[in-house]
Order: structure tokens, then sequence, then C-alpha cells
């Protein structure tokens, strides 16, 4: 399903059951903020999972806690470009597809869960 795909931020296993576990661990960070490159990621996931979706899907973390909502850092040159609205269009636009997807889902949390991380939670059904 994920073979030849390389993620940054993200490891993907499919289960002998056939359940996906999805393990967030964005890379140079001591915490899990959602960053537009994560949200990328996820969206390229997503998007291979609703063409072959799988028997079920966990979403973890791979970091103390689960996720701290958006990445604020890059909201300041959003700003400055005017794409803020573009990028938080974007998040929802892949947590919408996450919704949809035909197959059991659930968010493993653990920890902290803000903002964002509370959305992709709200996501998974």
């Amino acid at each position: 399903m994920f073979e030849g795909l390389r993620f940054q931020h993200w490891r993907t296993a499919r289960e002998d059951d056939g359940v996906v576990v999805l393990t967030l661990d964005r890379a140079a960070s001591s915490v899990n903020a959602l960053s537009r490159a994560v949200m990328d990621e996820l969206g390229e996931i997503v998007e291979r999972l609703s063409f072959e979706p799988p028997r079920g899907l966990v979403i973890q973390s791979g970091k103390p806690g689960f996720i701290v909502g958006a990445d604020l850092t890059e909201f300041t040159s959003y700003a400055q470009n005017g794409r803020i609205l573009d990028v938080l269009e974007n998040g929802q636009r892949v947590l919408q597809h996450l919704a949809r997807l035909p197959c059991p889902s659930v968010a493993a949390i653990h920890g902290v869960c803000l903002g964002g991380g509370t959305e992709m939670a709200l996501a998974c059904r």
C-alpha cells in the first residue's frame, strides 16, 4: 500500500489483520505540532487509503502526548503572504477526507491533545 513512499513525519505500518497504523513523529521537533508539511503528508496517506481502504486505521503519536495543535510559528509567514485562510482550508480538507474513509478509524490519544489534535480525533470514527 505504501511501498516506495517515504514520509518525513509519519510512519506507516500495515498489520497482519489489515489494520493500518499511522504514527505521527514530527521530524526535528520534541512535540507533534501540525505543520503544513505534516498535513500535506497526511493528505497523501489518506488519499492512498481512500483507493485501498484498510480493515481499520489507528492514528497514534511517536512522542509523549498526542498532538499539541497547529505549528503557530508558521503563521507569521502565512500572515505576511496572506495565506492563512488557504492553509486552514487545506487542513480542514485533509481532515474531511480522513472522516470520509470507508473504514473504522481511531485516534489513540495518550497525553496532550489540543486544537488540531482534537479535530483529528473527531475526524476518526
